[in-house]
């Protein structure tokens, strides 16, 4: 048996990226790196990092460094359009503003490149250890309205406001009341990559802001070059039209090709998020929002502004190609109206060639006759015709002339019908 050469790797892509596993408590900070640096400058610092906390150093080229020490896990991950950098500690909360991160060291930390777009940090504790009645979760997350729901059929319940707190992160508070290490792990990655996506989602939005007056505006002289159809005239008047066309469909494609991968990219991580609340299998506190609902009533309308935006631009392209079909059937119609016109045109002026060449017909018999009596007369005068006949020269032409005419006419006549004929 030959196995294909990509079989292996392919499963492995499968089991890439793996949950953390979790013993409670513990603390979990996470960020994401926008624009990081590159994949080599990231894998070096990492390396760095490996090296001070006795730990196996990165694989040149790798994606992704899961490894522990006695302090903390280390959690690396290189995305498309950004980098996860994430600690998870053991232990009581340090209470520090960078949470578990600040275990990294302020200058390994420091030296981290991009624009962070996501921050978070995670504690998760036992049910005895948690705080309870909602006035302690409100004091827990510094007085803000609490968003939350149980978790894994009940195992687990998360506590969030969803708003970043002084230091810039976003707290979220899980409570275990039966979850074990890989579920709590699960649930860890799943509110990452939740707070993630759901920033790099969002990240469409003011771009879509900014199209929208540009779009409308387009919307609008497309209309009005629409009611100009009605008003055409001249060939002037298309040229002029399908000029503006053009410029329009210009712009409407120039935009379509500027953001198109921002947008692409904004409905794949609406998907991943999607997916990743599903996997939650959230279920609802009395009197407190899910996440879920959270999601739908802040999240999905500001996902909806980006996608109108994508559809709008897409229904403008399709309306300037429906306008330019109509322009492009009316200036057929007018080089067909033309044409005709110049058929028309030609044909009469066949007609009248007809009617002069039947003219040049009627005055070449007349000279062909002419030229041919002549030349009859020439060859009688000498002859001694009085002498055999009663009658003179003069008589002799008299006679053969209206012969020469209707034998010339005749043969004109029949010269003009095998012509017809041949035709």
């Amino acid at each position: 048996m030959q196995f294909h050469a990509l079989k292996d790797p392919l499963i492995d892509e499968l089991h890439t990226r793996p949950f953390p596993v979790i013993t409670l408590p513990a603390q979990v900070s996470s960020i994401a790196v926008l624009n990081p640096a590159p994949v080599a400058t990231e894998i070096q610092r990492l390396a760095i990092l490996a090296s001070a906390w006795d730990m196996p150093a990165p694989e040149q080229g790798a994606s992704c460094f899961y490894q522990s020490c006695e302090s903390f896990d280390i959690r690396w991950e290189r995305h498309n359009e950004f980098s996860t950098y994430t600690v998870i500690s053991s232990g009581p909360s340090s209470g520090t503003a960078q949470g578990a991160l600040a275990l990294l060291g302020s200058d390994w930390l420091s030296s981290i490149s991009g624009e962070i777009i996501s921050a978070n940090h995670i504690e998760l504790l036992p049910l005895d250890v948690a705080p309870s009645g909602r006035e302690a979760l409100r004091q827990y997350f510094d007085g803000e309205r609490l968003i939350g729901g149980k978790i894994y059929d009940g195992n687990a319940t998360i506590w969030t406001s969803m708003r970043s707190h002084r230091d810039g992160f976003i707290k979220t508070l899980v409570i275990a009341d039966g979850i074990n290490a890989s579920q709590a792990g699960r649930a860890v990655r799943n509110l990452l990559e939740i707070s993630t996506y759901r920033s790099m989602t969002l990240l469409a939005l003011p771009t879509a802001k900014i199209l929208l007056p540009e779009i409308s505006t387009l919307e609008r002289r497309l209309s009005e070059t629409s009611e100009k159809l009605k008003q055409l005239e001249t060939m002037e008047d298309e040229q002029n039209l399908m000029a503006e066309l053009i410029a329009e469909a210009t712009q409407v494609e120039k935009l379509i090709a500027d953001h198109s991968f921002r947008f692409s990219a904004t409905e794949a991580y609406f998907n991943l998020t999607e997916t990743r609340l599903d996997m939650l299998r959230e279920e609802k506190i009395p009197s407190i929002r899910t996440l879920k609902q959270f999601h739908v009533r802040r999240f999905i309308p500001a996902y909806n502004t980006c996608v109108s935006v994508v559809k709008r631009k897409q229904n403008l392209s399709q309306r300037i190609g429906r306008t330019s079909e109509l322009l492009h059937s009316r200036l057929q119609l007018s080089l067909e109206d033309q044409n005709q016109r110049l058929l028309a045109s030609m044909d009469n002026r066949s007609k009248l060639q007809l009617r002069l060449q039947q003219t040049v017909e009627g005055l070449s018999v007349v000279a062909i006759t002419y030229y041919s009596m002549s030349l009859i007369k020439l060859m009688v005068d000498p002859l001694p015709v009085e002498t055999y006949v009663p009658f003179g020269d003069a008589l002799i032409v008299a006679v053969a002339t209206p012969l020469v005419f209707l034998s010339t006419l005749f043969m004109v006549r029949r010269i003009r019908k095998k012509l017809g004929d041949s035709e």
